[in-house]
């Protein structure tokens, strides 16, 4: 018999909720909740289309162990799951026992934020594990934010989101909100509340180097910024704010401190000043700059295409910044916080953020963790160049050969691993590399919440979700692995109350405890129409008293941890000064036909014209150098040199050229779709190692990335 059960897409921010159709416990369809109070129908096709993913034949069933070596394409047996749990807690405790806590490792990919249950579960298993080396995707997309955030208001949970219903005006940096939504808001339309925006008379621009599909008449015009120059776009609109006596000094004295040292920093970008540079006319800073300040609300956003770059944190800085001299911040139509169900500003305060408690020496140079995690780009030095190297490695929901820079050297590194663990739904690139693969239920085989948006929701709900569907095979999730692993660790775990693997404490005890400040729980929330629960809005005017983390309760306009990246930027704009005319900067570019690198798999989304990703170049440098649609050339620079098909696109402004990311998948043998398109691997084009990554928040260094191309 058919029967409909309300569920949530976990692939990006917004969670649209969806309608399962179900037969006989398995999946029939996918669809848009059109019941739902707050998404209301809307779901992009990566949600509905998630039944492809949840019935790939080449998901992973039972656990796997491998009987050959690294260096040779992965040849795996089953195993069952207690000689599996009790085989990897042997070697890790032999390789602890050996090398020390630290020479094992773990890296953690996104789809680990849309978890409820499995991100917990990490935290109880990393703490007992006792090692200090923790990578995540974060480091690759977002960890800026946080480091920004921490600096600016007191903790890494407090991002004040866009008030788009109410603004009059909108600036939206590195953000495509029509093909990958938006980052740091959870909104499930954006692009519907963008044209509800601008039909009731708000100004919106988006600044980016592409004329990206988001920028229409019904939403706004695009600045074609050159890419990785955002800091001093910023810098000179403050800067021609202050000028015009645009900053509110009642504001500032009341909430904030270190302004003085804000105005040393952007006194010398003038529109003037920064015009090369950034590749916006003098005039065209001036205007905007005036009307942001003269608005009657204006709020701004930012996102990948700049927390990817060499200056993240300083950018984020400033965008706050835009918001809170000019008195948007906590004001209608300008940035608040979105409380939600649990109080996550409160949550992630930090203290004593001097630079002697935040950095610590290292044989790699001076480092430091953000939300635990170090920079990304150091793990495969870390395994091969280190006096204590990593020996082995848990990766959960990531694949790091394809999503990080330096492929290359990222491959060699797992070579040598003596322990590769990986959790996860199919056996991609970097499972080919290892020693045991753990099957993980899907986001349809498993309860959860929609925590991932916490604080940043534009309409705060939460709601809940049971299985759609039982998980197939052997399939665990991954709180119960770890759970697993802990037991056969000696670990405290939730198995050790259980009477057996089936009968255990409820997995949802904590998170419970954290509905109740929102006086809900699991129990009502399956009672709830749509298993969901509305919460009212939040109003202005709490956010300095309640929300705001500092010590003294002030918003730091300019952090003295910021002091030497504030010495770099100038000396960074100087070599941006100096950059050959026809130097050719490589960005990302998202498409909607693939997610990271985990929708390669999908038939379903290899369309005829999205079976590979070519090199993306404006009309006038395809000209300049002799060029043609569909021709094979050589991408090249001193990190490394791939091959790709040319695709003259006229959005892109001279001196920009972009790829899609994730792809790369030649040698990924467990993935037969993927591997029939594979596609090139861009990542293989970014640096990687020391001064590869911002040292104020780890951030890899992704976009902006100066190339070479020459007829293959």
């Amino acid at each position: 018999m058919t029967t409909i059960k309300h569920t949530f897409c976990r692939v990006c921010e917004p969670s649209c909720a969806l309608i399962a159709e179900v037969d006989d416990n398995t999946l029939i369809k996918l669809a848009p909740d059109k019941a739902h109070p707050v998404t209301k129908g809307f779901a992009c096709h990566k949600g509905i289309n998630f039944q492809a993913i949840h019935q790939d034949p080449d998901r992973l069933n039972v656990p796997l162990v491998r009987i050959n070596p690294k260096t040779e394409a992965g040849q795996f047996r089953p195993q069952s799951w207690d000689q599996a749990a009790s085989d990897i807690a042997a070697k890790i405790k032999a390789i602890q026992e050996r090398y020390g806590h630290n020479a094992v490792a773990a890296y953690v990919g996104n789809p680990t934020a849309f978890n409820a249950l499995g991100s917990q579960a990490m935290m109880s298993f990393f703490t007992q594990l006792g090692t200090r080396r923790l990578f995540n995707s974060g480091t690759q997309d977002c960890s800026n934010k946080f480091a920004g955030a921490e600096a600016v208001f007191g903790t890494s949970t407090l991002h004040p989101i866009p008030d788009l219903a109410h603004t009059r005006y909108a600036l939206i940096f590195g953000e495509n909100p029509k093909v990958s939504h938006m980052s740091f808001v959870s909104m499930a339309n954006p692009m519907a509340q963008i044209k509800h925006a601008v039909k009731n008379g708000a100004t919106v621009k988006f600044i980016n180097p592409r004329r990206i599909e988001s920028a229409t008449p019904a939403t706004g015009e695009v600045l074609q910024i050159k890419p990785d120059t955002d800091l001093y776009l910023m810098a000179a609109l403050l800067h021609e704010i202050d000028q015009g006596n645009g900053f509110d000094e009642e504001i500032i004295a009341e909430h904030g401190k270190h302004i003085a040292e804000l105005r040393d920093f952007i006194a010398p970008y003038s529109a003037e000043a920064v015009a090369e540079v950034t590749g916006i006319d003098a005039a065209t800073i001036r205007k905007t700059a005036l009307e942001f300040a003269n608005a009657e609300s204006a709020c701004v956003h930012m996102s990948t295409g700049v927390n990817m770059g060499r200056q993240g944190t300083l950018c984020y800085w400033l965008l706050q910044m835009l918001s809170f001299v000019t008195g948007n911040l906590d004001q209608p139509g300008g940035n608040f916080y979105s409380l939600g169900f649990y109080p996550a500003a409160k949550a992630g305060a930090l203290k004593n953020l001097n630079k002697e408690a935040v950095f610590f020496n290292s044989e790699h140079g001076e480092l430091r963790t953000i939300r635990g995690a170090l920079p990304g780009n150091l793990l495969p030095d870390m395994i091969l160049n280190d006096s204590q190297p990593i020996k082995a490695l848990i990766i959960i929901a990531g694949n790091p050969v394809l999503s990080m820079g330096g492929e290359a050297q990222i491959r060699k590194a797992f070579e040598q691993l003596e322990l590769i663990i990986v959790l996860d739904l199919v056996r991609n690139a970097s499972g080919e590399y290892a020693d045991y693969l753990l099957p993980c239920t899907d986001m349809l085989e498993r309860a959860d919440i929609n925590i991932c948006g916490l604080g940043m929701q534009y309409e705060p709900y939460v709601q809940y979700t049971d299985a759609v569907v039982p998980a197939a095979a052997e399939r665990k999730p991954e709180w119960w692995i770890l759970a697993k692993l802990e037991q056969a660790l000696g670990y405290h775990s939730l198995f050790d109350e259980a009477q057996d693997h089936d009968n255990i404490p409820d997995p949802f005890g904590r998170l419970n405890k954290m509905l109740r400040y929102a006086e809900l729980d699991i129990e009502q929330l399956k009672a709830a129409p749509c298993h969901t629960a509305t919460l009212p809005p939040i109003p202005t005017g709490r956010f300095y008293r309640d929300w705001l983390q500092t010590d003294d309760k002030r918003v730091d306009c300019c952090p003295p941890l910021f002091a030497d990246a504030i010495q770099q930027a100038h000396r960074l704009f100087a070599e941006l000064q100096s950059e050959p005319a026809d130097q050719l900067k490589l960005i990302s570019l998202r498409t909607n036909y693939m997610q990271n690198s985990w929708y390669h798999n999908m038939a379903e989304l290899k369309r005829d014209n999205q079976q590979e990703n070519p090199l993306h170049i404006a009309p006038e440098d395809a000209e300049q150098r002799g060029l043609q649609n569909g021709q094979t050339v050589s991408v090249h620079n001193q990190w490394g040199r791939i091959h790709a098909a040319v695709k003259i696109d006229e959005r892109l402004r001279p001196g920009t050229v972009a790829m899609t990311h994730g792809w790369g998948n030649q040698r990924s043998h467990g993935l037969r779709v993927a591997q029939q398109f594979p596609g090139t691997n861009v990542n293989a084009l970014l640096p990687t190692g020391p001064g590869s990554f911002e040292k104020l928040s780890n951030q890899a260094h992704m976009t902006g990335i100066a190339v070479v191309i020459s007829p293959h």
